[in-house]
């Protein structure tokens, strides 16, 4: 409703003045009902040219929309009567001119007028709420991206203005379901209606920028005992654990973005095409240093080389519907909503099924994947790839298609990344480093060690099936 403090109006709405225009007709007066402020306030002689007691004064208010509020948050809007453009058959309301009401001049005509022009107009874009949430505690790069993020993208906020998950991590949990912790930390992906959120930027480059950075700490990992052996060798030094860092494109810091030249390149691998010791693949466990949710799961690291260039392999791990090629176990991974996609940039939420065998159960997870180019171009350096589990409003869909809901267990990636570097030299070869960070309640503590290092083998020689 927008205020216009112009002259001082009758407040009262068109409604109550249809019902009282009978009555007003048979007190005809010599005086009009509009007053300006010092008529209002130099009538002490109570003569009738003002205002008598039996009428409120007020600013004039017009109705520029209704609509209602749910209790999900959900808003509609309806414009209201107030310009000539309505869908009216080119009639307008005698009773207001230049956004003003004259009571005066409403009539019967006019009440019909209203009524007809509120059911005829469509309906404004209904305001939704986020669906989307992603846990960003334990991403240490989270609150410079977010504030440059905001620097970028909502500076004309106020900080009133600014609402939690969607301006600001908060730690308030977004589903009802979930308990409150304090020490976590949620931010909204997408809008409510299918676009990215404004920190869903900022969240992606923290959540690359943390993988990244534990998949290259060689602190972090212990190798098991055939990597240990391999690793005595020498022959793989200059290529896992890449003492270059990977310098990252940065969506939200626009005024001092990073410059990858000369940085970013390809790498050296130890064993020609053809090769025995090409079939090597290198595994590795570690642990997280943060304590937040899930550091006391273990995580598994992988590398090896694929004979697949780099934007081949890249398009097979983010196309859905080509996961069945390399994982036997999977029955369908969809994708439910695509923030964004091209060649460079990918940004989506997929829910992925599996059915391990022997097990009778259906493993669904529920991620947020997003890749991206490396600076310096896909083919001449590379392509990362990362996931994470997602908290859902709408939770339920993930097992609609499935016939038994019992049989369905959810688990969490926790983090997983991809990360696909072009070989010096060899356009139709790669080094495929793979990092998982699983829950699941399907996989018992003292097993999840055991059972992610077959897997991440697994997976890796699935890969190397298709080349």
């Amino acid at each position: 409703m927008g205020f216009l403090p112009k002259k001082l109006r009758s407040s009262r709405s068109a409604s109550s003045f249809s019902k009282q225009k009978s009555k007003k007709l048979s007190k005809k007066s010599s005086h009009t009902s509009r007053f300006s402020p010092e008529q209002i306030i130099n009538d002490e002689d109570g003569d009738g040219d003002a205002v008598g007691r039996e009428q409120f004064v007020t600013c004039s208010c017009i109705s520029l929309a209704t609509g209602s509020f749910t209790l999900t948050g959900v808003t509609s809007l309806t414009a209201s009567l107030g310009n000539n453009n309505n869908n009216n058959n080119g009639r307008s309301s005698s009773a207001f001119s230049n956004g003003t009401f004259d009571e005066g001049s409403y009539s019967e005509e006019d009440e019909v007028l209203l009524s007809h022009t509120q059911q005829q107009q469509p309906p404004l874009q209904q305001l939704q709420p986020s669906k989307i949430f992603l846990r960003t505690a334990d991403l240490p790069h989270m609150k410079i991206s977010a504030t440059h993020s905001r620097h970028s993208s909502f500076s004309s906020l106020s900080e009133s203005e600014l609402v939690n998950h969607i301006h600001i991590p908060s730690s308030t949990p977004p589903l009802s379901t979930m308990e409150h912790d304090m020490n976590e930390s949620w931010v909204a992906l997408d809008d409510g209606n299918g676009n990215k959120a404004p920190l869903a930027e900022a969240a992606m480059e923290a959540l690359v920028k943390t993988a990244l950075e534990a998949c290259m700490d060689r602190s972090m990992w212990t190798p098991n005992g055939g990597t240990a052996k391999l690793l005595k060798s020498g022959v793989w030094e200059d290529t896992i654990f890449d003492n270059s860092p990977l310098v990252l494109h940065s969506h939200t810091n626009h005024q001092h973005p990073p410059n990858p030249q000369n940085q970013n390149k390809a790498v050296r691998i130890p064993h020609p095409k053809g090769s025995k010791g090409e079939s090597d693949v290198l595994v590795w466990s570690g642990t997280w240093s943060h304590t937040y949710y899930g550091h006391d799961l273990p995580a598994i690291r992988c590398e090896a080389i694929v004979n697949m260039s780099p934007s081949s392999l890249a398009k097979l791990l983010v196309d859905s519907s080509r996961v069945k090629e390399y994982n036997k176990m999977s029955i369908g991974r969809d994708d439910i909503l695509v923030l964004h996609e091209d060649d460079k940039w990918v940004t989506k939420i997929c829910v992925a099924k599996t059915k391990p065998p022997m097990l009778g159960k259906i493993l669904v997870l529920k991620n947020l994947l997003h890749m991206e180019e490396l600076p310096g171009g896909g083919e001449e350096v590379g392509y990362v790839i990362v996931s994470r589990a997602v908290a859902h409003a709408q939770e339920d869909d993930a097992a609609a298609d499935v016939e038994d809901p019992s049989k369905v267990v959810h688990s969490e990636m926790l983090m997983g990344l991809n990360v696909i570097r072009a070989v010096e030299g060899e356009e139709d070869r790669c080094v495929l480093i793979n990092l998982n960070h699983l829950r699941s309640p399907m996989i018992p503590m003292m097993f999840a060690k055991k059972l992610g290092l077959s897997a991440a083998v697994n997976f890796i020689n699935d890969i190397r099936a298709l080349c």
